[in-house]
């Protein structure tokens, strides 16, 4: 039986451009030793990686381009001509990393045979290492493709092996026949007819439910609408949603953990809500500086673990949410009480609809359902048609939060002092803000098109600032003395509207 490419990883495979590149760029910085060398480095990817099936298979398309490629593993593979060297410029410190990282991020990765590639990086300031490694698309496997990553290449002693942590996935097979092929594309298309049909069914009977409780609450005189909060409205236009050009800019910096679980502590809320908090108030402040500041919150994607847990734990399934991050807010306590509503509310989606709530379509089901010949076309005519233009925004970008061990990591016997993860921009989405776990730090990405979003590296130094905003806050209003975010939550009117005490 053939293994197909999924939907969500297929459709972002099939629409990616010169200008929009989709893979992703993962990141570990290594402390000086004198156990590391390029070799070194090349052995351990070369052993580690295409332990995991995708990493040692290839994607073949179906005849006529009609259906989702499958997966096929490559005979005699030798991951070699995929490893790469390179060396900083002097002096190797935090920038001109970035801009190499920046120039890893740019640019389409061709072929469907060839879906990663990783370089061994020296010359960093203090004699340190680097390991980068940059994964298509089709490696994503839903939102959990970079958490697969790290386990095989780190471990959390100097002297294991990471080749000893997990066994080696089962094989996709080889590569299927002219026939294999043909029945796969009858199988997808009956199989495709009849998803289709759930869905529209699906949508239809929200509808009905979401008409059927509003009816329910008129005649039992309660509003229909909920009360306005800050968390919702129209989404502004920004830079960010400006077109995307070929160029991308990175910076990247570093917060001490102990200091988010301080605001966390004192405040209520979990550390993810502070961390979100921390990106809204310099997001506000960048804006400030070189946009304006927009009325209303900005709208970001985010996957959000399933279950949740505080702090989040490695290796958790993921699923795509929506945020509303408030930037029109300049109270930090107020900040962290409206994205503790808007995560308690994505809590609420995924844990069971209310009947309240407005439909919702299931984009992964409709993604498996698009050729990618068609989405290649919808793509090409979105645009250059200028479509894009007459529509309000989507969204203005991509927020990530990875968890790593809670413990030391060592890469090639040497200690880790950083976990990145640089994720790909979208059309009208020019953002994107990757957030590592990693022992006692929480490690910061900012990847943006630098033609509209200038002085990236605002955002990210920002990031830090705001941490000692929300800390100095923190050590003014403890909790059980003054605001905390559960006190601020009990009065919001978004919880008012839903029957909550006041």
């Amino acid at each position: 039986m053939v293994m197909r490419l999924s939907g969500t990883d297929a459709l972002s495979l099939h629409t990616q451009s010169s200008k929009m590149p989709a893979h992703t760029v993962t990141l570990v910085i290594i402390d000086a030793s004198d156990q590391l060398s390029h070799q070194r480095l090349h052995q351990l990817v070369a052993a580690s990686l295409p332990r995991l099936a995708r990493f040692r298979s290839r994607l073949v398309t179906k005849p006529l381009g009609v259906g989702q490629p499958v997966w096929a593993e490559i005979d005699d593979y030798d991951p070699s001509p995929q490893i790469h060297r390179v060396t900083l410029h002097d002096p190797g410190g935090r920038r001109e990393f970035a801009d190499l990282i920046a120039d890893l991020s740019a640019g389409r990765q061709d072929g469907l045979s060839r879906l990663w590639e990783a370089w061994s990086i020296s010359g960093l300031a203090g004699g340190r290492w680097a390991l980068a490694v940059k994964m298509s698309p089709a490696l994503n496997d839903g939102a959990a493709g970079i958490a697969s990553v790290w386990p095989r290449l780190l471990t959390t002693g100097p002297h294991a092996d990471p080749t000893d942590n997990l066994p080696s996935e089962p094989s996709f097979g080889s590569a299927p026949s002219v026939g294999e092929l043909v029945t796969d594309v009858m199988t997808e298309i009956i199989e495709n007819h009849v998803a289709g049909m759930w869905l529209v069914a699906e949508t239809v009977s929200g509808v009905l439910q979401t008409v059927s409780g509003r009816l329910r609450r008129m005649r039992a005189g309660a509003p229909t609408d909920p009360v306005a909060s800050s968390m919702s409205g129209p989404v502004p236009h920004t830079v960010f949603n400006a077109p995307l050009t070929k160029r991308r800019a990175v910076a990247l910096a570093s917060i001490p953990l102990a200091d988010v679980k301080t605001v966390s502590d004192a405040f209520g809320g979990s550390i993810t809500n502070v961390v979100l908090a921390a990106c809204t108030l310099s997001l506000r402040a960048w804006l400030q500086r070189h946009d304006k500041v927009p009325g209303d919150p900005l709208l970001m994607r985010m996957p959000f673990e399933l279950p949740a847990t505080d702090p989040p734990r490695a290796g958790r399934a993921l699923s795509m949410g929506r945020l509303r991050i408030p930037v029109h807010l300049a109270d930090p306590v107020q900040v962290l009480a409206n994205l503790h509503t808007a995560t308690e509310r994505l809590n609420a989606l995924r844990s069971g609809r209310n009947e309240n709530d407005f439909p919702t379509v299931d984009l992964a089901a409709m993604a498996s359902l698009t050729p990618p010949t068609l989405a290649r076309l919808g793509m090409r005519l979105y645009t250059r048609s200028g479509l894009r233009r007459q529509l309000k925004p989507i969204c203005h970008g991509s927020v990530s939060h990875i968890a790593g061990e809670p413990v030391q990591a060592y890469c090639a016997g040497a200690k880790v002092v950083g976990m990145y993860s640089v994720a790909p921009l979208a059309e009208d989405s020019g953002l994107s803000i990757g957030l590592t776990s990693r022992g006692d730090d929480l490690d910061v990405s900012v990847c943006a098109c630098p033609d509209n979003v200038p002085a990236i590296d605002d955002i990210a130094t920002g990031i830090m600032r705001s941490v000692d905003v929300l800390v100095a806050a923190a050590q003014e209003s403890p909790r059980g003395q003054g605001r905390s975010v559960v006190t601020e939550m009990t009065s919001h009117p978004a919880n008012r509207s839903r029957g909550q005490p006041h």
